[in-house]
This record gives structure tokens, sequence and C-alpha cells, in this order.
């Protein structure tokens, strides 16, 4: 990196709020960032230490979510750019294995045997919602439909059973296709973070075939203002074992598929920073961190100016960023967990590989969903030390090679439908760069 002198740049201890995360600010006091000699705390403005941003999409798919979304006419209102937009509709769909065949029960006699003539009395398909990252005001009414169309469950979006580079098949109608509804259900968020959908008996008989190649079910709900997280959807049948009928056995069924599929996509920002959303979107930063400093009366007058940066010389260092209030249709509802990593092939941004987390076990990149409320504009701080450590050594603390990019990302993607958004370089609060140097007293 070309060494570079800051003139004068915003200095001072600048507030800022973290929506009571203590997982924002340093772990260490103030006290014990600073060292027997002089100490300065500086505030670099964005030109002084970046020297481009870029805003990254397609990270990871929603099959990889781990759960779902179930969502219609949420959040309609205008993005961070001021475009409006429709409320979000999502649904979850889920694949189910095979029925068993025959089941283990205990006998008059106590011995575990194998029963092969068993009767499937009932079957239900339990779904299981975040009771935190879900918005609902009162219960939910909550449909189940079985598909008619075969899907790809690791590319199958609101408008494509399949996504692939080899072929797009459409959906006979966005959002899943030809259905059947077979039960409703009401899950009220007062009583419990689950609902049963009963399954019909033409249905569990239809899916007791064992030639059936797919069990497939959709589960939405018509209630506007409404978005759901779902953590599990499995079904799970009430079994009548022949070797002792008078006890029923609830026996679950594996879900060998789950994905959900929404619509519309975000927009990509014009100028704010975008973090999260699944699929996930990165913000990379190519830093300029300069090595000398510059304009400090009580720093020039104790060393002399220009000073030279070290890495010894950072105690600290800290990423500031500005919330913005993003699309209402994919706003934080829980703590969105962040994460900063070195990209380690910029020329091959966007599918640029990455170095290790910087933040995964020393946390820092918690941010509250309230941080993101309209008007927002409230500061956040990423720890950033060990990144401009490596920009002001031109490598790692191993010897490893160092570039000037770096990652600002979720600290798993996707990890929730849900996006941060920051102002960008050309906001009224653009990010900025906290530091703490401390300097003995002979340089």
């Amino acid at each position: 990196m070309t060494r570079r002198s800051m003139s004068a740049p915003v200095f001072g201890a600048l507030a800022f709020i973290l929506g009571g995360c203590a997982e924002e600010i340093p772990t260490a006091t103030r006290d014990e960032l600073v060292t027997p000699g002089l100490a300065v705390e500086i505030t670099l403005p964005f030109d002084d230490f970046v020297a481009s941003t870029a805003v990254y999409g397609g990270f990871g798919r929603a099959a990889q979510l781990g759960g779902g979304v179930v969502a219609h006419e949420f959040g309609p209102g205008p993005d961070e750019d001021g475009v409006e937009g429709p409320g979000l509709e999502a649904v979850t769909l889920a694949r189910f294995a095979r029925f068993p065949r025959n089941v283990t029960t205990v006998d008059t006699a106590g011995t575990n045997r194998i029963d092969t003539l068993i009767t499937i009395q009932a079957a239900h398909v339990l779904v299981r919602f975040d009771t935190v990252g879900s918005i609902a005001e009162g219960p939910v009414e909550i449909a189940a439909h079985t598909l008619g169309e075969d899907w790809d469950p690791a590319t199958a979006n609101w408008h494509f059973a399949v996504d692939t580079l080899g072929g797009e098949v459409p959906w006979s109608e966005p959002g899943g296709g030809a259905q059947r509804e077979f039960a409703k259900a009401v899950w009220d968020p007062a009583e419990g973070d689950s609902v049963e959908i009963a399954l019909d008996s033409a249905l569990i008989e239809l899916w007791s075939d064992s030639t059936l190649t797919a069990r497939d079910i959709r589960v939405s709900t018509s209630e506007p203002g409404v978005r759901l997280r779902v953590t599990l959807m499995q079904l799970r049948l009430s079994i009548l074992p022949s070797i002792n009928p008078d006890t029923v056995l609830s026996v679950p069924v594996a879900t060998t598929a789950a994905t959900f599929l929404y619509d519309p996509l975000p927009r990509p920002p014009r100028s704010a920073l975008r973090v999260g959303g699944a699929p996930s979107w990165r913000t990379v930063f190519s830093l300029d961190v300069p090595h000398s400093l510059t304009g400090y009366p009580k720093l020039c007058d104790a060393l002399g100016c220009p000073v030279d940066i070290t890495p010894d010389h950072v105690s600290y260092a800290g990423l500031q960023l500005t919330t913005l209030a993003g699309s209402p249709a994919f706003a934080p509802s829980d703590t969105l967990i962040l994460d900063v990593r070195m990209v380690t092939a910029p020329n091959f941004l966007p599918k640029s590989p990455l170095g290790p987390s910087t933040l995964g076990r020393r946390g820092g990149g918690n941010l509250a969903p309230e941080l993101f409320l309209a008007p927002a504009g409230q500061v956040v701080e990423i720890p950033v030390t060990d990144l401009v450590r490596d920009q002001l050594r031109g490598e790692t603390l191993v010897g490893g090679p160092v570039t000037s990019s770096m990652a600002l990302m979720s600290i798993v993607e996707p990890w929730s439908i849900e996006y941060a958004t920051f102002g960008g370089r050309t906001s009224s609060s653009p990010p900025s760069l906290r530091l703490i140097l401390n300097f003995s007293r002979g340089g």
C-alpha cells in the first residue's frame, strides 16, 4: 500500500449509539486501551481511509436459511432510496419422505418387536414459528396446500419452480403453481410457538403409497400485515401397532427438503450500504488507511509532525456506520449479527474468497432491530482493529498476505430475510473510522 499522509482530519470522541448492545463497544476500558505516554483519539472521515465501496448480492440461497417465511402484504412503503414497494408475499414449501412401513414397539411381555401390520390413524404437520422474529398483532390463520408441480429445493423462487443454468421451469402460477388446499389452522402467538395442521383421510391414503415420489406442501397466510419466521415443519403420524393395539405411537416423518419463496426481491441500493438478506448482500470497502498523521497540535508538539503510524500504535479501531430505514418489507425484527473479513482476491469480486472471521469469537457485530426503525440515523461501531493493524503492517500478524479490501457481511449467509442498511459516501453521515492511538514518549 502507498504511504499516505493525512492533514487535519476531524477528531475527538464522537458519541455513538449502540442500541443497548454491549457487544458493540470495545470490551476494554479506556484506561486499559491507553498505555503510559501520549494517547490520542481521532475520527477519520470517509475519504481519509476509504478509496471506494461496492455492494454485492446473491450470496447463499433461501433454502440454506434452515427455516422459512410466511407473509402477506407486509411492509409496503419506500426503501432507503425513496422508491415505493409493495408489501412482502412469502410462502414456505416442504417435502416429506415416504411413510414408515413398520415400527418398533413393546409387546405385552415387555419385549421390543418390529411390527409391520400398522395402521395410520391420523397425521398432522407441526409448524413452529420464531415468536421473537415473527410479526403479527394477534392470531393468524395458516393455510396448507398440496403442490401439483415438481420443484427444485435449491433454486425454486417465486416465479420459477426450477431456476438453474441448465434451464428455467416457471410455475404455472407464481408462488408455487397449482395447489389444493387441504386444511387451515390458527396460530396464536400468545398460546405457544406452534400450530398443528391436520391431514384429511384422503391425503393420508395418497401419501401412504410408497411409489409416490413427492409429498409436498405449501404453507401461507391471507392475513395482511403479517411476517412469520418458520423454524420447523415436521410431519407426524399417529400409528396404531397390531402388537400392542392399546398404544398409539407418534412417529415423525423426515423432512427431505424445505425452502421459501418470496416477492418482490429487494432492489440493489443506489448509494446506501447493505448487509444481510436471503440471498445475502455484502458491502466491500477498498481501504486506504493513512500511514502518517499531521495537523494535531498536541501530537506535533510532543512528537513532531508528520507522525508515522505503526500497528503497535493502534489500541483500537472501530468502523462507524449510520443506520438507515430500508424497505419496511425487510426491516429487521430480531438481532442481526455482522462480521468483517478480508477479501483475499479482490480481482475476482464478487466471487472472491474471504479471509477468516474477525468478529466471530469476540463479538461486536450484534445490531438490535430497533436501530433500523424509522427515522433510524443512529451510529453503530464495528471493531476492525486487527484489519487496520494488518493494513499498516502490510501483512497479517503471522506474515500472510494482505489486500486493501474488506467485506462487511452477515456472520452466516444467509442469516435472515431481513437486512441492515447504512449511509454510504454521499449520505449526510458517511462511514468513519475511530482510532485510539498510543505513543510512548520516545515516539
